[in-house]
């Protein structure tokens, strides 16, 4: 084959073979910026203002065109333009946003709005194209983590101080179920992808607890050593990663057997995990550390660092 003739099968194949990689934005609340990291080198290639406000959780649009951020203490929200790396604009929506999430089909962003003098515990639904709110559902106290159904008809959502999860239905706006289980400080939920069972971290019951999705009854909790806050599932399924911020330790959970098989120790308050997407690392926020713990999936052990700005908290991937 001439060199020529090499070259062009070389470059055809590289053009025609998927991209992998992702980038992984990283709010840092006392940097008022974000960092953004490649998730194939696991360096940090650009780093986003934010401007004031203590900007904390932060999660991507669907289309991954644009990420919205949540500030703690202005009360307000960013949003991030994907391509130019740049805050476009800050929005108002609810009067104590604490967490955000997208309906699949990303018309909707919902906010979970804390009570306020302007606002109750609850779920607002925000419809994008509108650019207005058309619905409002109460939940219990400090709405936290939400995350919906596989077919995207239902979306749960962990209250903090009230120790519950509460089911709603996302077409009809209303609540259809609750489930209590009494742990304070709870925050993370997991579901499989054969949405049959969902896990929610328990907080200081020290446990996840297993809620059976087609009855929305608790069928069972697995035991964790320590108060439990972020419970994220392995990209195949097989492990949970729970946080216990404040032991500074990560524990591992086998879902076959429900039994922690792993402790990882973390270097400052470890709060969220997020999976790499090529299924190799669990990459944890360390907010008193300023930087980011890499677990190796495949031997349970931190391997690696990456530092970050100041007092790193929410995360979110956005595909290449």
């Amino acid at each position: 084959m001439r060199l020529s003739s090499l070259f062009l099968l070389i470059a055809t194949l590289c053009a025609a073979a998927p991209a992998t990689g992702a980038t992984l934005y990283i709010t840092n609340t006392k940097s008022d910026s974000a960092s953004i990291v490649d998730t194939d080198t696991l360096e940090v290639v650009g780093t986003i203002q934010l401007g004031q406000g203590k900007p904390n959780r932060i999660v991507f649009h669907p289309d991954g065109k644009a990420a919205w951020v949540v500030y703690d203490k202005s009360h307000d929200l960013g949003v991030i333009d994907a391509e130019s790396k740049k805050l476009v604009r800050r929005v108002q929506i609810g009067g104590n946003p604490y967490n955000l999430a997208f309906t699949p089909d990303g018309r909707h962003l919902l906010v979970l709005d804390w009570s306020s003098d302007t606002s109750n515990d609850e779920v607002i639904f925000y419809d994008l194209k509108e650019q207005k709110i058309d619905g409002r559902v109460e939940v219990s106290t400090w709405p936290a983590h939400a995350i919906f159904s596989r077919d995207g008809k239902l979306v749960y959502v962990s209250g903090e101080t009230a120790g519950d999860v509460t089911v709603i239905d996302v077409a009809q706006r209303k609540v259809v179920g609750r489930i209590v289980h009494g742990g304070g400080d709870a925050m993370g939920l997991a579901l499989p992808a054969d949405g049959k069972t969902l896990y929610a971290a328990a907080g200081e019951n020290k446990t996840i607890v297993k809620i059976d999705t087609t009855t929305n009854k608790t069928v069972g909790e697995i035991p964790v050593p320590g108060i439990v806050h972020e419970a994220t599932l392995t990209l195949d399924g097989k492990y949970l990663y729970t946080t216990l911020r404040k032991t500074n330790k990560i524990a591992v959970v086998s879902v076959s057997d429900e039994k922690v098989v792993k402790v990882i120790s973390q270097k400052g308050y470890p709060d969220l995990v997020t999976m790499e997407p090529t299924g190799r690392y669990a990459l944890v926020t360390n907010r008193y550390a300023d930087l980011v713990g890499v677990i190796d999936l495949s031997t349970q052990a931190q391997v690696r660092t990456i530092p970050v700005g100041k007092a790193p908290h929410g995360m979110a991937l956005r595909p290449r």
